[in-house]
């Protein structure tokens, strides 16, 4: 069992790892025998010796005990402050499960109907033919087969600029057109985002009140939270892996880009609890804390699909999590993924077993996470057998981390040789331009450096094609491409995420 006293207590003598220097001294996860800690300690630790992130934490949970918790690494480079069990991490679209368990709960209890059309609660919401609120449902946005392309300003907003109203969100989905697969299931964030306004008009609170109240008070996932007040240096900061290292990175979130697709900061002893709860049909350290037919419910299969992840191959999906198979195992599992991080959160629920990784990388540390949650589930499945498959995994891993990091080398410094030289003063690229859809982009100079804002999101810019009048911007977290159109030698528009951002102003 997890016990939530001792947590919140601070009794954890909590393990660290530090780059480069050996652990510190820690005591054994209560309840957890030493030697199955030591078993699992030499099952992680080689991975994370690969340099696959700056700083990583793991939680084991098995069938009602966590039987491992430790902090690997630092939370943030330039501080050297290091993981703990309770060290912050942004879980991305982690939340998907628990804004999926929250709709399940109310449904279960009569509050909700989740095959009711969304009409209902949001009679306002007019869709583009052949689309239609009345023939969509609360359950076809959870499972994503709504039928509605994702992507577009909903999500940008949404998940990036923060700009954002109920009233806006409806008016911009009334333009989106039908997704190319149909009705059939195709991964997202859109479903969700909708989703969230559904709860909302139908509760009259917001998304995070909502799922506060139906899972993580009942859970007692105390550090798990839709806001960043109070988060503070408990907050690993986000990184991107360099040639030979790390760097520490803008951390691109604040509360009001905090969304019911992707709005949470947890721990791994939260995910734990929460992971207890999936592989016990909602009981908790022997109590019954969420019913057992909404856990149920959300682990249903719900919707197909039919793809390879990683080591993983999905064949469905349920309310929150899909659904799948590791090494012919059940695999219950719900990934996330940031600028800067990587959240794994996965069970195997014929073997009562579940794994949670937390990395402050989203690039390598993408690899690391679910590489170790692999060997851990190889090391329950074939016991002393799994460590020469381990030792091979280990090699061909450090041949990708080589290889990968003399890609990044090349790359940068390809980027490096660009032309800088534009054919306009710099100052003439400032300015305002807005899209009616996106809002308000904004460019300055800080010194010799162009910087654009689009609400919370922003980027220093370099010069992609310096003849076209392309610079290059990392405004969601990757590289992207704008242009800018001139006039009189003055800008007047700027091509984006391909819409029109007429300039306003200077």
């Amino acid at each position: 069992m997890i016990s939530s006293g001792i947590r919140r207590q601070g009794l954890w003598a909590l393990p660290v790892l530090l780059m480069g220097f050996p652990p510190a001294a820690w005591g054994d996860v209560p309840g957890a025998a030493a030697g199955g800690v030591a078993e699992l300690d030499a099952v992680v630790e080689p991975f994370f010796e690969l340099g696959m992130a700056p700083g990583m934490a793991v939680a084991v949970v098995d069938g009602e005990d966590l039987v491992y918790a430790r902090g690997f690494g630092v939370a943030d480079v330039e501080t050297g402050e290091p993981v703990r069990p309770d060290t912050l991490f942004y879980v991305a679209s982690t939340t998907k499960s628990l804004t999926a368990a929250a709709a399940a709960v109310l449904a279960q209890r009569g509050a909700i109907d989740l095959d009711a059309p969304i009409a209902a609660a949001l009679p306002d919401l007019a869709l583009a033919p052949p689309l239609s609120a009345a023939t969509i449902t609360l359950r076809d946005l959870l499972t994503l087969t709504h039928g509605i392309a994702d992507g577009g300003p909903v999500v940008f907003r949404t998940a990036y600029s923060g700009e954002h109203s109920p009233e806006l969100l409806l008016r911009l989905l009334a333009a989106y057109p039908p997704a190319a697969s149909g009705r059939e299931f195709a991964y997202g964030n859109l479903g969700y985002n909708v989703a969230g306004l559904v709860l909302e008009a139908l509760l009259g609170a917001s998304w995070k009140e909502i799922v506060e109240r139906e899972i993580l008070a009942p859970v007692g996932m105390v550090d798990t939270r839709a806001s960043l007040a109070g988060a503070g240096a408990r907050l690993a900061a986000p990184h991107e892996p360099t040639a030979d290292g790390f760097r520490r990175i803008r951390f691109a979130k604040a509360d009001a880009n905090l969304h019911a697709a992707g709005g949470h900061v947890s721990t791994v002893l939260d995910l734990a609890r929460w992971l207890e709860v999936q592989l016990n049909a909602g009981r908790l350290d022997g109590r019954q804390v969420l019913p057992a037919a909404a856990i149920a419910e959300t682990q249903r299969h719900q919707a197909d699909q039919d793809r390879e992840f990683g080591a993983y191959h999905r064949d469905g999906w349920g309310l929150g999590w899909d659904l799948g198979t590791y090494r012919g195992e059940r695999l219950v599992h719900r990934f996330g993924s940031f600028a800067g991080f990587r959240s794994h959160v996965s069970f195997l629920p014929e073997k009562r077993l579940g794994v949670a990784v937390l990395v402050n990388d989203g690039a390598l540390g993408a690899m690391v996470a679910d590489l170790v949650a692999n060997a851990i589930y190889d090391h329950r499945l074939d016991g002393a057998a799994a460590a020469a498959t381990r030792r091979a995994t280990l090699e061909q891993a450090a041949q990708r981390v080589a290889m990968g990091r003399r890609q990044l080398a090349d790359h940068l410094a390809e980027r490096a040789a660009r032309s800088q030289d534009l054919p306009h003063p710099r100052a003439a690229y400032t300015g305002a331009f807005e899209n009616p859809d996106y809002g308000v982009m904004r460019w300055t100079l800080d010194g010799d450096a162009l910087q654009v804002t689009i609400g919370l999101a922003e980027s220093t810019a370099e010069v992609y094609d310096a003849a076209a009048n392309q610079l290059r911007v990392e405004l969601t977290g990757g590289g992207e491409v704008v242009t800018f159109a001139f006039a009189d030698g003055r800008a007047v528009s700027v091509s984006y995420a391909g819409r029109e951002f007429e300039r306003t102003g200077d």
